[in-house]
């Protein structure tokens, strides 16, 4: 597969991208446009600003869906612009620099010397615009809705709706043609956020990965996410061994692991056990005996002497 655009509705394109089967949005308004992630590293980031300007020379915007390298490494190709997130720029850095030096040693461990110098290389662009709540973004005739999540794949994800086109870009809450990562996710919390952003029922909804698709795959999708919920239930409370919920879970073996031990991880820490009471008897003493009484009913009569 080569990059390409799809137009899923009017105005608004899904960049899709060879490299990690990754899917960008771009989102055109009279006044100005909404680039939705930037890429792996600054050269395809490069790429995608040169494809956003093949269709329209208006000024831009960014959203960052999360802060997975792959979805911000590319958007110091933009220059100058707000930039939209759910986390703050600190954190954007902190946690881009980690990612940065472990993908560089991934693709060096495989080979790719020079996919690791492109990451390397790449300048970190935090956020400079924060989204808490949720806010519309006027374009110019056309207003977009940048929706902060909760816990879900991360603890930091931004959904976009385009309401007058009735297409929801959903980054990696959701994905097309691949299992969803667990690595940072919040099991118990992701399947009901998904649900909740399908309420209003998009005709299409677009992936962080994979070709988009509709309402009825993203609602199929979400009940597989609400299976691994329920199975890791399961397993904690020891009602089915964790090797069935492996072998019988909606997604590979690999993904269910991943999703059990993210949850563990998650879990709160048993509670401590009461401290015993002391007392004066001596170490192995027997517990006294339970003397139980009768109970009757009896009157005097005082007048009688």
């Amino acid at each position: 597969m080569s990059d390409r655009w799809i137009e899923v509705a009017d105005r608004v394109w899904v960049r899709r991208l060879k490299e990690l089967d990754q899917s960008l949005g771009l989102v055109i308004g009279d006044d100005s446009c909404l680039v939705i992630d930037t890429g792996i590293h600054a050269e395809a980031g490069y790429a995608f600003a040169t494809a956003v300007r093949e269709l329209t020379d208006l000024p831009w915007q960014v959203a960052y869906t999360h802060d997975h390298f792959d979805h911000w490494f590319g958007t110091s190709a933009f220059g100058e612009s707000a930039i939209w997130a759910v986390e703050d720029g600190a954190a954007y850095i902190s946690r881009g620099d980690r990612q940065r030096k472990a993908w560089a040693a991934t693709y060096r461990r495989q080979g790719r010397e020079e996919d690791a110098r492109r990451i390397g290389r790449s300048p970190l662009v935090p956020p400079n615009c924060r989204v808490s709540g949720a806010i519309g973004l006027n374009l110019g005739g056309r207003t977009v809705v940048l929706r902060r999540v909760g816990l879900a794949h991360t603890d930091n994800d931004m959904v976009i709706e385009v309401p007058d086109a009735g297409v929801l870009f959903a980054g990696d809450l959701l994905e097309n043609g691949a299992p969803p990562s667990y690595d940072a996710a919040f099991p118990l919390e992701w399947p009901q956020a998904v649900e909740y952003l399908l309420s209003w029922r998009p005709a299409v909804v677009v992936p962080g990965h994979g070709e988009p698709a509709d309402y009825w795959w993203a609602r199929g999708q979400t009940r597989d996410l609400a299976e691994v919920a329920k199975l890791c239930a399961e397993v904690a409370q020891g009602l089915i061994p964790e090797g069935e919920a492996i072998e019988h879970g909606p997604f590979g073996a690999a993904t269910m692991r991943t999703a059990l031990d993210r949850w563990r991880e998650l879990a709160p820490p048993p509670p401590e056990p009461a401290p015993q009471r002391q007392t004066d008897t001596p170490a192995g003493t027997p517990p006294p005996p339970v003397i139980v009484y009768d109970v009757f009913d009896y009157s005097i009569d005082l007048t009688q002497r």
